[in-house]
């Protein structure tokens, strides 16, 4: 959706309706750190004033909040598990489709590199599953879980974290709620495809 500023975005930054970083919080049902992080990530165009205030294109989150953010679409328990894999190491991305070709068509997976993108595809339907890395860039596994589990439309969403961090490192960045699972990597994709199996068949019975 919106895409780093060039000079072109600059000269019209101040003709372009704007809105604080508060507001702009307030509106998509987030905190305002989250607000920076999109913005440091290039989802949301902002500037700076003069005065070295924030300043966050209006339209950027009005398209966000018109398409879901704040309350996304459920995927149907009718299809298939709706899973989405937040990873940027290309190699654990290869890895995981190279896994996912032996889910079947009972699994529906998507993906995303950071944070960031998570959130704009979760606002476009929201998945039964999330499983994400920790340590990303610019916008990481701890905030996006914090976000998720901060909103009150999505704090029941279901994630699996899958990092190479110690126990001693999640602490020291403020720990996992006792709801996320976690995965130390090297990943057991047998392990996973167990995981993803009992869900399947818990939504069979559900």
């Amino acid at each position: 959706m919106a895409r780093p500023k060039s000079r072109a975005d600059e000269i019209s930054a101040a003709a372009e309706p704007f809105l604080g970083t508060k507001e702009a919080a307030a509106l998509l049902g987030v905190s305002v750190s989250t607000i920076q992080k999109m913005v440091e990530a290039g989802t949301l165009r902002a500037w700076k004033t003069q005065g070295g205030h924030r300043r966050v294109a209006e339209s950027d989150v009005a398209e966000m909040k018109r398409t879901g953010l704040a309350s996304p679409s459920r995927g149907s328990q009718r299809g298939p598990l709706a899973v989405l894999i937040v990873e940027d190491n290309p190699v654990q991305l290869k890895a995981y489709s190279k896994a996912v070709a032996e889910w079947g068509p009972r699994v529906s997976v998507s993906y995303a590199g950071d944070g960031a993108a998570a959130l704009l595809a979760i606002a476009q339907r929201r998945p039964e599953l999330v499983i994400t890395d920790l340590a990303m860039e610019p916008f990481d596994g701890f905030h996006l879980i914090r976000t998720l589990r901060g909103s009150r439309d999505l704090q029941d969403t279901r994630i699996l974290v899958v990092t190479g961090l110690s126990d001693d490192e999640i602490a020291a960045r403020g720990g996992l709620d006792e709801a996320t699972l976690c995965y130390a990597k090297p990943l057991s994709f047998q392990r996973l495809h167990g995981y993803i199996d009992a869900l399947v068949q818990r939504r069979s019975v559900g």
